[in-house]
């Protein structure tokens, strides 16, 4: 097994330092979440014998609806950005395989017309002597 390019490499240092974001995207959102439905647990929990205000509960349940909202919409949005960033990283990266790859291509078919010509010229120049092979 040959070692790892310097650009492979690179590739699976961004993939990492993605999936890291990806990760920290999660906890913060997650953590977000757990802090709404703390505050709103705290907000509609009486705090005394006496019953639930109403406005109080419709008011935090409104708020919760807000910050749920609100992580969700940042939670997606840097979703996507990481994922357009990745799905730019192997676009990237597959141009570069196919330029890699047209090159390679090149190079051969430059070998083959060459060795070509020569057997040609070698069988001209064997006819030409009259030598049989």
């Amino acid at each position: 097994m040959t070692a790892p390019t310097a650009t492979a490499t690179a590739t699976a240092d961004k993939f990492a330092a993605l999936a890291r974001r990806g990760q920290e995207a999660t906890t913060t959102a997650a953590q977000a979440v757990v802090g709404a439905l703390q505050a709103y647990a705290g907000a509609v929990t009486p705090k005394d014998s006496g019953p639930i205000d109403p406005q109080a509960a419709a008011a935090a349940t409104f708020d919760l609806a807000q910050s749920l909202l609100g992580v969700q919409r940042t939670y997606v949005t840097t979703t996507v950005a990481l994922l357009t960033e990745a799905g730019e990283t192997v676009t990237a990266e597959a141009s570069a395989a196919g330029e890699t790859l047209k090159a390679r291509t090149e190079q051969a078919t430059e070998r083959v017309v060459d060795f070509a010509t020569e057997t040609t010229r070698r069988a001209a120049t064997t006819a030409r002597n009259g030598v049989s092979v």
